[in-house]
């Protein structure tokens, strides 16, 4: 059988030409794809790496400066000098002193209890016994043995911790690590920054500051920026840490703002303070990320609280380049922050001082083992400045800001060291309310000043008994009118007062003079109370009845003011009806070198009351100090003539468990009588009487004033 063959036959040129075309094309389309790829592609790669590979830190500003009338510093930025260390450069190394340290401070987190070893020990084994085994704790109770069990239970041969030596727990009290491991162990990065932490503290003599737990949320959470070990340091440390340990890798001296206020405490309510800023996200005029925060600080209450936003400036970003592991490899490029608007205020710190040392100057029949509780506001009655404001007991600005530990014994202090007693402490005003009252019913009944009431004892409204402070001493006023009505501090003349004219009259005019109402202290918040949901004071709408409204002719009762809003009341009476807003913040600018902007004075209103009516008031103040009888000769001046109204309010609080009386003492004052320069409130808590407690504390403030303008002595009395 035959076979056929099939010939090959030859291709034809049609054929060939386009399998070449088609090659052609492939090869066209490859190199188009891959000149995309490196050319045209990278750009796009590079803003990859770039976003991959670039982080933008937040810089703080140098917060602006605080300043008195006279230009004296009161709350200034310098610089806080700390010992930095770079965590990129504390990698390479292996450390068996580090995995040492590393391991005990583990444990040490673990049970609680401090080893019984140093780190001179540590190095000293690992120079001079380096395969002996190492025993960090010795001797542990049976307590820590119990917790160190619980833990020790976890490390089984599964999860076993290099350099730990086994033993059991139950059969010894020491635990001992194993070097000839810790020797050979890979060395973390967080064990060498704590060596070094070690090594510096040892050199320089100083504790160490910062924690192992640290270190180690440091390198997670912050690591291309330095960690500060060491903060707020003095100019010897600065020097000791030159001469021996400036050539050690990975430490520098780092700067950043810090802030201080030079009067301590007092100031501390006044000016408030400053505390580590929370971290943002994201820039605040970009909305572009921010990865780090270099956190500065920021006012949280007073004057440091309030114009924040003014003062802490405008921050400025650095973008640093990290490298694989996230570590700082470079810097790329700075912008600058913005330093942050000065405030100058209306105080005076003299006068300032001469407050606070009158008001913590105990008196006689006052506790002499309980600190001074109480404040005092010094204000211009021509214009409202604030020349003087202090709280007692105070605390120290500085140590709040350096010391957690002080803070949190601050939040447990029994007597409300860190309350601004002067602006919002809330009291019955007792009989420094007593010129509002007739003030009142002078405005009600102008004839009222010739009204003539008797003072006796017993007296009776209804068939309830009500006393007059002098009833207590078995002893009456007799009949009297308004103006010796105050010089004496008649309650009764009070009672029979509100009886005739009737609450509202009184009410009204206490209305007028700000009780009750938000002392516009700060411009800037100047809302209704009631939206910032704070109180200031209190002034019923009505009384309840007859004995409620006596109770608060006198002060008494539900009624209750700061002492800022009495020396209002002073400073009203003291220039003839004028009520203005309590100026504290003079002038201000936006950065150290822009102009002042001038906070103006203002009034918020004029008296209706007539001339006549506030004589008979300012007559009878005038009769408290100056006058044979009245209540608060002890504030008396050789060469100024005073005026004031003592007062003590009756409250009820709580002993050992116990409820007993007790009096908040006051007095209110301006001087000179004649030509009026300064208006004073003052507030003991817990004091004796107006009298014996702020009288002569008054004296010593007027006294202080005087000598410090050059007029004591100039005015004819």
């Amino acid at each position: 059988m035959a076979i056929k063959v099939k010939q090959k036959q030859e291709s034809s040129p049609v054929v060939i030409w386009a399998v070449f075309g088609i090659m052609m094309a492939s090869l066209f389309f490859l190199g188009t794809r891959l000149w995309n790829l490196q050319v045209r592609g990278k750009s796009g790669f590079d803003e990859v790496f770039h976003d991959q590979s670039v982080r933008r830190v937040r810089l703080p500003a140098v917060r602006g400066k605080i300043f008195d009338t006279n230009g004296e510093v009161l709350a200034d930025s310098v610089p806080n000098y700390c010992i930095a260390i770079y965590t990129e450069e504390m990698r390479a190394p292996r450390s068996a002193v580090a995995n040492t340290l590393e391991l005990m401070h583990r444990i040490w987190q673990s049970i609680g209890v401090k080893p019984d070893i140093s780190y001179r020990d540590i190095k000293r084994h690992f120079a001079l016994t380096p395969n002996e085994p190492l025993v960090v704790w010795n001797k542990l109770d049976d307590k820590t043995l119990g917790v160190w069990q619980g833990v020790f239970g976890r490390w089984n041969d599964e999860r076993k911790i290099p350099g730990l030596k086994k033993h059991d727990p139950l059969s010894t009290d020491r635990i001992v690590f194993n070097t000839k491991e810790l020797i050979k162990t890979p060395t973390s990065t967080a064990a060498n920054t704590l060596e070094l932490v070690y090594e510096i503290s040892e050199r320089i003599g100083i504790p160490r500051k910062v924690r192992y737990q640290q270190i180690v949320d440091h390198i997670i959470l912050q690591k291309p920026l330095p960690l500060l070990a060491w903060q707020h340091l003095n100019d010897a440390t600065i020097a000791k840490w030159a001469d021996t340990c400036s050539m050690l890798p990975g430490t520098d001296i780092y700067y950043q703002p810090a802030r201080t206020y030079p009067f301590g405490e007092t100031n501390a309510h006044l000016i408030g303070f400053t505390l580590a800023a929370d971290a943002i996200n994201e820039a605040e005029d970009t909305g572009e990320k921010i990865h780090y925060d270099m956190r500065g600080i920021e006012g949280r209450k007073g004057l440091e609280g309030t114009y924040n936003d003014l003062l802490e400036g405008e921050p400025g970003y650095k973008l640093v380049r990290i490298d694989a592991s996230g570590y700082h490899h470079s810097d790329l490029q700075t912008r600058r922050p913005k330093a942050g608007g000065d405030l100058q205020l209306t105080i005076d710190q003299n006068i300032q001082q001469f407050a606070m040392e009158a008001l913590l100057t105990k008196q006689d029949g006052e506790d002499p083992h309980l600190p001074v509780k109480g404040a005092c506001v010094v204000l211009d009655p021509n214009n409202g400045d604030v020349l003087a404001m202090v709280s007692a007991p105070s605390f120290d600005p500085n140590a709040y800001m350096a010391s957690a530990k002080y803070r949190m014994a601050l939040n447990k202090d029994p007597f409300s060291r860190t309350f601004h007693r002067a602006v919002f402490g809330q009291y019955p005003p007792g009989s420094t309310f007593k010129p509002i009252a007739v003030l009142g019913a002078l405005r009600e009944n102008p004839d009222y000043a010739e009204v003539y009431h008797d003072c006796h004892n017993p007296y009776y409204v209804g068939k309830r008994r009500m006393k007059c402070w002098i009833h207590s001493r078995y002893g009456e006023h007799g009949v009297i009118n308004a103006r010796q009505a105050l010089m004496v501090s008649c309650n009764v003349y009070m009672f029979e007062m509100v009886q005739d004219v009737g609450y509202e009259p009184i009410r009204e005019m206490a209305h007028e003079f700000g009780i009750g109402q938000y002392a516009g202290l700060f411009p800037n918040l100047d809302d209704p109370p009631e939206q910032k949901n704070v109180k200031y004071g209190n002034l019923p709408d009505h009384a309840i009845n007859t004995v409620d409204a006596c109770n608060m002719s006198i002060g008494q009762g539900a009624i209750l003011a700061s002492p800022l809003q009495m020396a209002m009341v002073a400073a009203t009476i003291a220039n003839g009806g004028r009520v203005y807003r309590p100026r504290l913040v003079k002038k201000w600018r936006n950065s150290p070198d822009d102009p002042y902007n001038t906070n103006p004075t203002w009034a918020y209103r004029q008296l209706d009351v007539p001339i006549e009516a506030l004589e008979v008031v300012r007559g009878g103040m005038h009769d408290v100090v100056n006058h044979p009888e009245g209540s608060a000769k002890a504030a008396a001046v050789d060469g100024v003539l005073i005026a004031g109204k003592t007062g003590s309010a009756q409250y009820k609080k709580l002993v050992d468990g116990e409820v007993v009386s007790s009096v908040h003492t006051w007095m209110i004052s301006y001087a000179p009588y004649h030509f009026p320069k300064y208006a004073v409130a003052m507030l003991v808590e817990d004091g004796v009487s107006g009298g014996r407690s702020i009288g002569p504390r008054l004296h010593d403030l007027y006294t202080k004033i005087f000598e410090y303008d050059g007029t004591l002595g100039k005015e004819e009395s």
